[in-house]
């Protein structure tokens, strides 16, 4: 893996102080028209503004982006996104971690073997295929404290969605089992918002959307940031157990 360079400036969109002058200066007069329409500020995501998004996107090249994965981990596991980073959503990802979780004995060899058949199906046919390819971010902190019952059960149950997805009401024994296992968790990874990748990642509503929403003090404007990039561990910041 090519080496990058380590002082890239970071954009937060909670903190406006991290903005770049030219980001700023654009989201302020898309803000401005707002105010001035009497747009409410809760419905930022109704503003037409998606003809702006590449011209956000360009402001962010040459910056790396705060964005928050929240899930829910066992020890062994933060060890290994400090050492790997985060992977890619794939059969594979989900298979090492039940098979780590039998071989140190937080799954009995039946708790298993239901987990990995359920798993075991055509892609396309997975509950949870449509995030196959990827790993699901959220580009502002805001879900912890605005919208907590968004990432409920990421927090509650182990193993993401690729895992509980089909637990969470249909086995209720097993439901108690995933709950138990690892603690809540906030990865926080640094983002390439501008970099080309073949698929494009998805953000939504949008990254221009999200800055305007802030830019308008509406603390709870957020978007779902869907990554197709591995992301190394150099640009994990942190894995915290969120209070």
């Amino acid at each position: 893996m090519p080496m990058e360079p380590a002082d890239l400036p970071i954009i937060d969109v909670d903190v406006p102080a991290t903005w770049p002058d030219p980001l700023a200066n654009l989201v302020g007069r898309l803000a401005d028209d707002a105010r001035r329409s009497g747009h409410p500020p809760q419905y930022y995501q109704d503003l037409d503004l998606l003809s702006y998004e590449n011209a956000v996107l360009a402001e962010l090249e040459g910056h790396l982006v705060r964005a928050h994965h929240h899930t829910r981990l066992l020890d062994h596991e933060k060890d290994a996104i400090r050492r790997q980073g985060l992977r890619l959503l794939d059969a594979h990802l989900v298979n090492d971690r039940l098979d780590q979780a039998l071989a140190l004995g937080y799954l009995t060899a039946a708790e298993h073997e239901r987990l990995r058949t359920v798993n075991e199906t055509v892609p396309g046919q997975r509950g949870w295929g449509r995030r196959e390819g990827q790993v699901c971010l959220t580009l502002s902190a805001a879900p912890q404290v605005h919208d907590v019952d968004g990432i409920h059960r990421l927090l509650t149950y182990w193993g993401g969605e690729a895992i509980y997805w089909q637990h969470c009401e249909g086995s209720p024994a097993l439901a108690e089992k995933l709950r138990s296992l690892g603690a809540p968790s906030v990865v926080t990874a640094l983002l390439d918002l501008a970099a080309p990748v073949p698929e494009g990642h998805s953000v939504f509503p949008s990254v221009v959307h999200v800055f305007v929403g802030k830019a308008l003090g509406h603390e709870p404007a957020d978007a779902d940031v869907l990554y197709r990039s591995p992301i190394p561990p150099q640009r994990i910041e942190s894995i915290v157990t969120p209070a």
